[in-house]
């Protein structure tokens, strides 16, 4: 009896399961469609919206690197007590791009050793004539204390033993624009006479705010 109890019980269980897996079903194709046409929609709503922020990042970042760059010469020149240059120079590797490098050795020429930024599509030098209301940022910024703007494609950047330019007159202003993204606006990196930075970010208006 206990046997036949025992059989009973398990073949009642089989029964309630096979009935659980005969109910249970996956996903219509119906369901399939409405929820891919969601997740599209979803994307086509936020996928702009990603893209200008990646761009903005790219831009930001390339602004941060040249202002790394000028820190890392000026930091070179106080640690070995000499003159120490940060050069801008196209890239001979790498067309369309613009390398900065901290000539350590002074010999023109980038070596093993020596720190080295690309700046490419995302992010990179350009004239200040291509960039809105400069002067409402050198005013915002520096006042009337006289500045310059290194040329975009060849510039030497010299600081002497102590940090400072040289020489130390001119606050040097860097623009810098996004080539394959023009909605991201513009970055200008301000390098003072006595070597302190200043990153400002601007909209396509001109709208100037300092970044840090």
């Amino acid at each position: 009896m206990a046997v036949v109890g025992l059989y009973l019980r398990m073949r009642g269980k089989s029964s309630v399961l096979c009935r659980s897996l005969k109910h249970g079903r996956g996903f219509s194709l119906t369901e399939l469609v409405v929820t891919l046409a969601v997740g599209l929609v979803l994307m086509a709503v936020g996928l702009p919206a990603f893209l200008r922020f990646y761009h903005s990042y790219e831009l930001s970042n390339a602004a941060s690197q040249v202002a790394d760059m000028l820190r890392l010469a000026r930091y070179e020149a106080i640690r070995l007590n000499k003159q120490v240059p940060c050069v801008i120079a196209p890239s001979s590797s790498n067309p369309g791009m613009t390398s900065l490098w901290v000539d350590s050795n002074v010999n023109g020429q980038i070596d093993p050793g020596e720190k080295v930024v690309l700046l490419g599509s995302g992010g990179n030098l350009v004239d200040g004539g291509t960039v809105p209301n400069t002067s409402g940022l050198i005013a915002s910024a520096v006042g009337t204390v006289s500045t310059i703007a290194p040329s975009s494609t060849s510039s030497t950047i010299t600081f002497d033993a102590r940090g400072a330019l040289v020489p130390p007159t001119s606050v040097n202003v860097f623009y810098l624009a996004g080539a394959m993204a023009p909605d991201a606006g513009f970055r200008s990196v301000l390098l003072m006479p006595a070597g302190s930075i200043q990153i400002w970010t601007s909209d396509n208006s001109g709208n100037w705010q300092q970044q840090r």
